[in-house]
């Protein structure tokens, strides 16, 4: 059955069930790859219909995530061209679905090497609407999945917290005080606020032209597999086993110049994170007296923070501490 007609058919019923999905997979990979269309009218399914068996969202993430994440050159990496329209798609209705659209942002940048910034950020705008358009409050899975976003690792802060994304955090902190919140939300709260004054981030990966720089380069028979095959310096052999470690030795070559500055890369990274990694200077120090302090009250999960600050980070800038006098005490 065509795509279209299987859409038409589930959206007049309202309806996706397990026969549905079955037949939605033998389409949507039939060919492997995930089409633009197919991605839309996937979205269509998902925005029109009220009751979706369990199956529908496994699906819904995996087709989702494939497109996003798998199929573009070089793998890993959503492009800004991307994450702009899934923006822009999810958005188009005003409504947040936790279950497949707010879980595909964060999925996908679980998965990737590399996403831009805009995507991290409107993946916590979600989180945040969800949290106050429903019942005010943050729930245990709300803070799970804000953990998982905001120590993403193609997230902005290589699997630290930006300065940004604490920020959104204060203000989603603010917006819920005096809310029965989930217990998890205190210990995530000054965790995430902590570390984005106290930690160097975390190491990132090639840029996307890089990446594919070293992907031709691979795929070269001029300057690729087959030029490191010729450093080996030796015939090819004749017989099969002989081959086999002929193809090896030629392999490890081909792959040495990349796999050595990928090394040399995380080593310097975490080098330089090591160094970097301090307690708060004042720059820090004065941005979290502003931003603790804003809306001019001081909540229990602001206390902790600035008792988790004083335990991890003793020697400070010596503006900080009027507020761990006051706070900590």
């Amino acid at each position: 059955m065509a795509l279209t007609d299987l859409c038409n058919g589930i959206l007049a019923r309202g309806v996706v069930g397990t026969d549905d999905v079955l037949a939605l997979r033998r389409v949507v990979f039939d060919e492997i790859t995930v089409t633009p269309d197919e991605v839309e009218a996937l979205f269509r399914i998902d925005e029109g219909t009220e009751k979706r068996v369990p199956e529908w969202r496994a699906f819904f993430l995996e087709a989702m995530t494939d497109w996003l994440v798998r199929q573009q050159e070089p793998s890993g990496y959503i492009t800004p061209q991307q994450a702009d329209w899934l923006i822009a798609r999810i958005g188009a209705d005003r409504r947040v679905r936790n279950g497949t659209e707010l879980e595909l942002v964060v999925r996908a940048l679980e998965l990737a090497d590399e996403a831009p910034a805009s995507l991290s950020a409107f993946g916590l705008s979600l989180v945040t609407r969800a949290v106050v358009e429903n019942d005010g409050r943050i729930s245990a899975d709300e803070v799970q999945r804000l953990r998982r976003l905001v120590f993403a690792l193609s997230g902005p802060g290589r699997m630290a917290v930006t300065r940004e994304e604490a920020a959104a955090l204060f203000d989603l902190n603010d917006a819920t005080r005096g809310r029965d919140n989930d217990p998890g939300w205190t210990d995530f709260f000054m965790r995430a606020v902590a570390n984005a004054v106290t930690a160097a981030a975390g190491w990132a990966p090639p840029d996307r032209e890089e990446s594919l720089r070293r992907q031709r380069w691979l795929a070269d028979p001029d300057d690729g597999i087959a030029e490191a095959a010729q450093r080996t310096r030796d015939p090819i052999p004749e017989t099969a086993t002989d081959r086999q470690t002929w193809i090896a030795r030629a392999l490890e070559w081909a792959l040495r110049d990349p796999a050595e500055a990928v090394f040399e890369e995380r080593l310097e990274s975490r080098t330089q994170a090591a160094s970097t990694a301090a307690p708060v200077n004042g720059e820090e120090a004065r941005w979290l007296i502003d931003r603790i302090g804003r809306d001019g009250e001081f909540d229990d999960n602001e206390r902790a923070l600035i008792a988790f600050l004083r335990e991890i980070a003793p020697t400070t800038d010596p503006a900080l501490q009027p507020l761990i006098d006051r706070l900590a005490a």
